[in-house]
Protein backbone atom coordinates (compact mmCIF):
# COMPACT_ATOMS: atom_id res chain seq x y z
CA UNK A 1 0.00 0.00 0.00
CA UNK A 2 3.07 2.14 0.77
CA UNK A 3 4.16 2.05 -3.34
CA UNK A 4 0.24 2.90 -4.45
CA UNK A 5 0.36 5.98 -1.95
CA UNK A 6 4.23 6.75 -3.41
CA UNK A 7 2.89 6.76 -7.10
CA UNK A 8 -0.55 8.71 -6.44
CA UNK A 9 1.46 11.51 -4.58
CA UNK A 10 3.75 11.41 -7.84
CA UNK A 11 1.22 11.70 -10.32
CA UNK A 12 -0.24 15.43 -9.54
CA UNK A 13 2.89 16.34 -9.62
CA UNK A 14 3.74 15.36 -12.88
CA UNK A 15 0.00 16.13 -14.14
CA UNK A 16 0.57 19.69 -12.76
CA UNK A 17 4.69 19.73 -14.57
CA UNK A 18 2.84 18.57 -18.02
CA UNK A 19 0.39 21.40 -17.48
CA UNK A 20 3.11 23.70 -17.00
CA UNK A 21 5.12 22.62 -19.92
CA UNK A 22 2.14 22.69 -22.64
CA UNK A 23 1.35 26.35 -21.52
CA UNK A 24 4.31 27.76 -22.22
CA UNK A 25 4.64 25.73 -25.16
CA UNK A 26 1.20 27.35 -26.35
CA UNK A 27 2.15 30.39 -25.22
CA UNK A 28 5.34 30.69 -27.49
CA UNK A 29 3.28 29.09 -30.37
CA UNK A 30 0.18 31.72 -30.11
CA UNK A 31 3.34 34.73 -30.00
CA UNK A 32 5.31 32.98 -33.02
CA UNK A 33 1.49 32.98 -34.99
CA UNK A 34 0.99 36.23 -34.23
CA UNK A 35 4.11 37.95 -35.43
CA UNK A 36 3.68 35.53 -38.48
CA UNK A 37 0.05 37.58 -38.93
CA UNK A 38 1.70 40.66 -38.32
CA UNK A 39 4.06 41.08 -41.29
CA UNK A 40 3.57 43.00 -44.62
CA UNK A 41 3.44 40.06 -46.77
CA UNK A 42 0.37 38.90 -44.79
CA UNK A 43 -1.17 42.44 -44.78
CA UNK A 44 -0.70 42.77 -48.05
CA UNK A 45 -4.12 41.61 -50.16
CA UNK A 46 -3.33 42.10 -53.87
CA UNK A 47 -3.27 38.54 -54.24
CA UNK A 48 -6.38 37.64 -52.02
CA UNK A 49 -8.45 40.44 -52.48
CA UNK A 50 -9.97 40.01 -56.18
CA UNK A 51 -11.90 42.61 -56.22
CA UNK A 52 -9.87 45.67 -54.99
CA UNK A 53 -6.99 44.65 -56.68
CA UNK A 54 -8.65 44.78 -59.82
CA UNK A 55 -10.75 48.11 -59.08
CA UNK A 56 -7.25 49.59 -58.22
CA UNK A 57 -5.77 48.02 -61.34
CA UNK A 58 -8.71 49.17 -63.86
CA UNK A 59 -8.43 52.76 -62.43
CA UNK A 60 -4.91 53.66 -62.26
CA UNK A 61 -4.44 51.80 -65.71
CA UNK A 62 -7.48 54.58 -66.98
CA UNK A 63 -5.34 57.23 -64.99
CA UNK A 64 -2.12 56.53 -66.57
CA UNK A 65 -3.52 56.59 -70.01
CA UNK A 66 -5.43 59.81 -69.53
CA UNK A 67 -2.46 61.67 -67.70
CA UNK A 68 0.19 60.58 -69.60
CA UNK A 69 -1.15 60.72 -73.22
CA UNK A 70 -1.19 64.84 -74.32
CA UNK A 71 -2.73 66.56 -77.40
CA UNK A 72 -0.97 69.98 -78.16
CA UNK A 73 -5.16 70.95 -79.76
CA UNK A 74 -6.73 69.90 -76.06
CA UNK A 75 -3.69 70.99 -73.60
CA UNK A 76 -6.12 72.06 -70.93
CA UNK A 77 -8.02 68.30 -71.19
CA UNK A 78 -4.59 66.36 -70.14
CA UNK A 79 -4.06 68.81 -66.91
CA UNK A 80 -7.54 68.68 -65.67
CA UNK A 81 -7.52 64.84 -65.45
CA UNK A 82 -3.75 65.73 -63.97
CA UNK A 83 -5.81 67.91 -61.62
CA UNK A 84 -8.48 64.76 -61.09
CA UNK A 85 -6.15 61.61 -60.85
CA UNK A 86 -2.59 62.84 -59.18
CA UNK A 87 -1.91 63.60 -55.63
CA UNK A 88 0.77 64.25 -52.93
CA UNK A 89 4.32 63.93 -54.81
CA UNK A 90 2.97 63.20 -57.99
CA UNK A 91 1.79 66.24 -58.79
CA UNK A 92 5.52 67.59 -58.72
CA UNK A 93 7.09 64.58 -60.53
CA UNK A 94 4.20 64.72 -62.95
CA UNK A 95 5.34 68.44 -63.41
CA UNK A 96 8.53 67.83 -64.03
CA UNK A 97 7.84 64.89 -66.45
CA UNK A 98 5.41 67.20 -68.25
CA UNK A 99 7.08 70.28 -68.31
CA UNK A 100 9.24 69.60 -70.84
CA UNK A 101 6.81 67.74 -72.90
CA UNK A 102 4.22 71.01 -72.87
CA UNK A 103 6.69 72.44 -74.48
CA UNK A 104 7.66 70.33 -77.30
CA UNK A 105 3.50 69.54 -77.76
CA UNK A 106 2.83 73.41 -78.53
CA UNK A 107 5.97 73.81 -80.82
CA UNK A 108 6.11 70.40 -83.05
CA UNK A 109 2.03 69.92 -82.71
CA UNK A 110 2.18 66.28 -80.69
CA UNK A 111 0.34 64.29 -79.83
CA UNK A 112 1.44 61.70 -77.45
CA UNK A 113 -0.82 58.80 -76.66
CA UNK A 114 0.47 56.10 -73.65
CA UNK A 115 -1.13 52.86 -73.69
CA UNK A 116 -0.70 50.59 -70.95
CA UNK A 117 0.27 47.13 -72.17
CA UNK A 118 0.49 45.30 -69.13
CA UNK A 119 0.38 46.15 -64.94
CA UNK A 120 0.18 44.18 -61.86
CA UNK A 121 -0.51 45.48 -58.05
CA UNK A 122 2.59 44.24 -56.27
CA UNK A 123 1.11 45.73 -52.64
CA UNK A 124 -2.54 46.17 -51.92
CA UNK A 125 -2.32 47.11 -48.13
CA UNK A 126 -5.47 49.14 -47.08
CA UNK A 127 -5.47 52.42 -49.00
CA UNK A 128 -2.23 52.18 -49.85
CA UNK A 129 -1.23 50.50 -53.36
CA UNK A 130 1.63 49.95 -55.59
CA UNK A 131 1.51 48.78 -59.17
CA UNK A 132 3.74 47.89 -61.71
CA UNK A 133 3.14 49.38 -64.95
CA UNK A 134 4.49 48.17 -68.55
CA UNK A 135 3.15 50.84 -71.70
CA UNK A 136 4.00 52.18 -75.27
CA UNK A 137 4.23 55.54 -75.69
CA UNK A 138 3.43 56.68 -79.32
CA UNK A 139 4.11 60.20 -80.37
CA UNK A 140 3.16 62.27 -83.89
CA UNK A 141 3.92 65.54 -84.61
CA UNK A 142 3.15 67.90 -87.60
CA UNK A 143 6.43 67.46 -89.51
CA UNK A 144 7.15 64.56 -91.23
CA UNK A 145 9.75 62.31 -89.63
CA UNK A 146 9.26 63.13 -85.87
CA UNK A 147 6.59 60.68 -84.89
CA UNK A 148 8.58 58.10 -82.44
CA UNK A 149 7.48 55.31 -80.06
CA UNK A 150 8.92 54.12 -77.16
CA UNK A 151 8.71 51.32 -74.57
CA UNK A 152 7.93 52.70 -70.84
CA UNK A 153 8.52 50.85 -67.17
CA UNK A 154 7.61 52.00 -64.20
CA UNK A 155 6.11 51.92 -60.66
CA UNK A 156 3.12 54.11 -59.27
CA UNK A 157 2.29 54.48 -55.58
CA UNK A 158 -1.47 54.99 -55.08
CA UNK A 159 -3.95 56.10 -52.60
CA UNK A 160 -8.29 55.50 -52.48
CA UNK A 161 -9.22 58.78 -51.84
CA UNK A 162 -13.17 58.27 -51.13
CA UNK A 163 -14.19 55.67 -54.19
CA UNK A 164 -11.15 56.94 -56.40
CA UNK A 165 -7.90 55.51 -56.76
CA UNK A 166 -5.39 58.26 -57.24
CA UNK A 167 -1.70 58.07 -58.08
CA UNK A 168 0.37 59.59 -55.33
CA UNK A 169 4.21 58.54 -56.40
CA UNK A 170 5.79 58.14 -59.88
CA UNK A 171 9.04 56.11 -59.73
CA UNK A 172 10.55 55.99 -63.07
CA UNK A 173 13.81 53.34 -63.43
Amino acid sequence: MNMISAAARRLPALLALTTVLLGGVAGLAATKAHDLRNTTTTRNTAMTDQNRTSQVKSQIIDAVNTVFSYDHADVAKTEQAARDLLTGKAVEQYQGIFGLVREQALRDKLVLTTTVTDSGVTLLEGDRARLLIFADQHSTAAEPGKASYAPAMFAVGAVLDGDRWKIENIDTF
